[in-house]
């Protein structure tokens, strides 16, 4: 896209996915709350329950489809006010509309994809979304080439999300195969109650905001949508990153865990908690130890020396993502304990936080401000409160939770370090180089992983499983 587009209208493309971005938050935290309140059905074995509730999800999600509908129309009307260069502006207006109905439409199906998750059938939903991946990459590469512009990528991007949630339709309807979605709501949860529930996540979820969706508005102003692609790219990777993590360590974690909560069983639920911190830090450490050593020489040979500032963005964003990745299950195990208020008051107040640094800084440092001020808040926010936070609130030692982290962490991110000084001076903006030196690093963290971090019950529990798993000759 940077290169059949150029900076100036892959920047457009950047601003108004920026835009509608807020228009998600309608969402209110209703698909957080319905993940957690169906699990636990599930859990109790109540099925008049989970029929009760799929059916309140659904008039919920029909009313903000409607809602999304007409503030589409409100902020395609606005814009021409704040954007200076009417040309442009038509452009965004467009791309807003698009985008902006196809997120509508993503609220009226929205209870299809929850209904999933209460059941944790994250297969059918990956299967989903790496079928979506494959066929846009696909069809906007081969648009690009053949030289069409933003418009006529906007409609690919809509045809194939389109796709998307009708195969999520179809999966839905498989697992639940007496699904209703009109009648009468008999259950015990109120609609107070979920709303109220929602309303706290929905505090969560606009601190994030304020600290990923915010940036690129701050640098569109202080420095001009064309250096918004150099932000972008950088920040790309780490939005990938995190996107692997959550896959593993998000929404059906929610789910399972609410179902050991419905059960009543808290021991296990911290237990369970507490390996998946340990995990979660396994993976992120990796990933990001991998991002710090590869990325900047990856990022100049894939678009250019232009923007090598990329490459800074990634590095100074990587350990504090890093940080944020590795303790990824704290927001899943405070949503299934009805305890997610006290983390959305946090989040929207390091958020607020965020904002307000990201406006300082950009004003006397310029848009690699922006890039500081998200460092200083998340580093703050993961390193000292997301801890003290759950180990107060969960009762679980400071100690345990910190050694779940520290350890392995620690032993993963002291051999990457290692493993780039050995190779430092062999990375180069080759991808022939890049790759093999990756696989390299891969194979020498999961040796040290498997002798060193990984246990041996661990090792004997995965070594049987892949026992099962192979054919008997």
């Amino acid at each position: 896209m940077i290169v059949s587009l150029g900076k100036e209208d892959y920047g457009i493309w950047l601003l108004a996915i920026a835009i509608i971005a807020y228009l998600r938050l309608l969402d209110l935290g209703v698909s957080f709350a319905g993940s957690r309140f169906l699990g636990t059905a599930l859990g109790s074995n109540d099925r008049r329950e989970y029929g009760s509730l799929v059916i309140k999800l659904f008039r919920l999600y029909t009313c903000i489809g409607l809602a999304a509908l007409c503030l589409t129309g409100l902020a395609v009307w606005v814009l021409p006010y704040f954007i200076n260069d009417s040309a442009m502006a038509s452009t965004v207006r467009v791309l807003v509309m698009g985008f902006g109905l196809v997120t509508a439409l993503r609220f009226f199906t929205r209870i299809f994809e929850v209904i999933l998750k209460s059941h944790v059938r994250y297969d059918l939903i990956g299967i989903s979304s790496l079928l979506k991946t494959i066929l846009q990459a696909a069809l906007v590469i081969g648009l690009l080439y053949a030289g069409y512009g933003l418009i006529t990528l906007l409609v690919a991007h809509i045809l194939i999300d389109v796709f998307d949630q009708l195969l999520l339709v179809f999966f839905a309807r498989r697992v639940e195969s007496g699904l209703k979605l009109k009648g009468a709501c008999d259950g015990e949860v109120r609609t107070g109650e979920l709303l109220r529930y929602s309303a706290t996540m929905l505090l969560s979820i606009a601190g994030q905001s304020l600290r990923q969706g915010i940036d690129p508005l701050v640098i569109t102003r202080v420095s001009g949508v064309s250096i918004l692609p150099q932000y972008n790219v950088g920040t790309r990777f780490l939005g990938v990153f995190t996107d692997v993590i959550n896959a593993i360590f998000g929404g059906n974690f929610i789910a399972a865990f609410s179902q050991l909560h419905g059960r009543g069983n808290a021991d296990a639920l911290k237990e369970r908690f507490l390996q998946a911190i340990r995990y979660s830090t396994v993976l992120a450490t990796i990933g990001g130890g991998g991002l710090m050593i590869f990325g900047p020489a990856f990022i100049v040979r894939w678009v250019g020396v232009d923007f090598v500032s990329s490459g800074k963005v990634l590095l100074i964003l990587a350990p504090v993502t890093t940080l944020y990745l590795c303790q990824y299950p704290v927001e899943s195990l405070l949503a299934s304990q009805n305890k997610q208020h006290l983390l959305a008051v946090f989040t929207l107040v390091f958020g607020v936080f965020n904002l307000i640094l990201s406006l300082f800084l950009a004003s006397r440092i310029g848009w690699i401000g922006v890039v500081w001020a998200t460092f200083l808040e998340m580093a703050l926010a993961f390193g000292i409160g997301t801890p003290w936070l759950v180990t107060r609130v969960c009762r679980i030692s400071f100690k345990l939770y910190f050694q779940k982290i520290l350890l392995p962490g620690g032993k993963i991110s002291l051999i990457s370090l290692a493993y780039w000084f050995g190779v430092r001076s062999f990375i180069i903006p080759a991808y022939d180089r890049l790759f093999g030196l990756g696989l390299g690093y891969v194979a020498f963290v999961s040796a040290v992983v498997w002798f060193l971090v990984i246990t041996r019950t661990e090792r004997g529990q995965i070594l049987e499983i892949l026992r099962r798993q192979t054919p008997a000759t």
